[in-house]
Parts: structure tokens; sequence; C-alpha cells
């Protein structure tokens, strides 16, 4: 399998293409974006992946919601947001859009054509986890594990109110980043951290 090498002038054109997307999307999706590159990057230091390839993946996971009007997914129930109109499309038209910013920037196709798969379902962990892919399943652990920090926990209770993590039942987003500590992460250094920042966030008392 072939495998590419990135330089810093690549990653810095890819960072001035995607940022002005990023405004364009949910808030916070541009400090979002930031901190799984920091996952992933200790994720590689950990664990089997190709830096570059997780690297542009995150760059270019999100900017499909700077095309969608997201007001269905804030307002849904916690368990019911994954399967709002606007979830479903932020991966379709993701794709859509790193494709055509990977061949602006000239990336190999083969990498364009992975990069892309994983895009449009990289918020449906099970099905990047049947890839057997391990620099998609990167990808997905850097992504959930933002959900699990102090800076998430803050966005998503700007979003969707305190009741996020104090509320009960479907109000609740607790239970379900309870439940997601055993769905979303799969390598050791994954579900390790998953629970360190769980715990240092508050989440379980």
């Amino acid at each position: 399998m072939e495998h590419y090498h990135p330089d810093e002038e690549f990653e810095r054109r890819l960072n001035d293409l995607v940022r002005p997307l990023l405004a364009k999307a949910r808030p916070g999706d541009w400090e979002h974006t930031r901190r799984t590159l920091k996952y992933a990057k200790y994720l590689l230091d950990h664990e089997p992946g190709e830096r570059d390839l997780v690297i542009t993946t995150l760059y270019l996971h999100d900017i499909g919601w700077s095309r969608v009007q997201f007001s269905d997914f804030l307002n849904a129930p916690v368990t019911q947001k994954p399967q709002t109109q606007s979830a479903v499309l932020h991966q379709k038209y993701g794709a859509i859009m790193a494709g055509e910013i990977l061949r602006e920037l000239d990336r190999p196709e083969e990498m364009v054509q992975r990069i892309t798969n994983i895009i449009a379902i990289h918020d449906q962990p099970e099905k990047v986890f049947a890839l057997g892919d391990p620099s998609a399943t990167l990808v997905v652990e850097a992504d959930r594990l933002d959900r699990f920090g102090p800076e998430s926990l803050q966005r998503f209770t700007a979003y969707f109110g305190r009741d996020y993590v104090q509320g009960a039942g479907e109000k609740s987003g607790l239970e379900y980043l309870k439940s997601g500590l055993g769905l979303w992460f799969i390598t050791p250094t994954a579900k390790s951290l998953s629970f360190e920042l769980a715990q240092a966030s508050g989440l379980f008392k």
C-alpha cells in the first residue's frame, strides 16, 4: 500500500482551506477539530495508524456542517441526534467537499477515496470499525474522545442547555456518554483516555 507524507506546507494549506468552512458550521466546530487533532496525535504515538491519513481526515471530517441547516440536530433528543437529517447530510456533503479539496491539493486518488469513504460514515462508529482499518478507527476515536473533555461539555451545555448532563431520561446526555465509553473506542489507548477524560470532567461522581 502506498504511503503519503504531507509536509508542513500541505497542512498549512489544508488549515487555511478548512478554517473558513468550519466558521460557517456549528458554533465551536473549528475548536472541536483542533482538539480532535490533539487527541489523534496522542493516539498515533501509541497505536498503529497512518498519521497523514488520520490528520488529513480529521481536518475535513466536519466541514459538511457548513452546508446544512442544523436546527433539527440541536432540537432533537440526545439519542435521536445521530438520525437527524442534518447529521446524516453533513457526512454526505462533507465527503463530497473533502474530495474536491483534496483533489485541488493534488492528493493521490487512493488517498482521496479512503478519506472520503471514512468521512461519509464517520459518525457511525460501528460501520467504521467494521472496515478493519486502523487509521479509520483512530479517526473515530479521536472525534469521540472530544465528547468527554471539559471544553466539549461546556459546548454541549451551551447548545442543549444544562439538562444535557444534569437532566433525566432522553434529555440527559450523561447516560448516552456513559454508554459511548463501551461503544466508541476499541484501542487500549483510546479506552483508557476516554475514562480518564470522563472522570476528570466529573461525569462519574
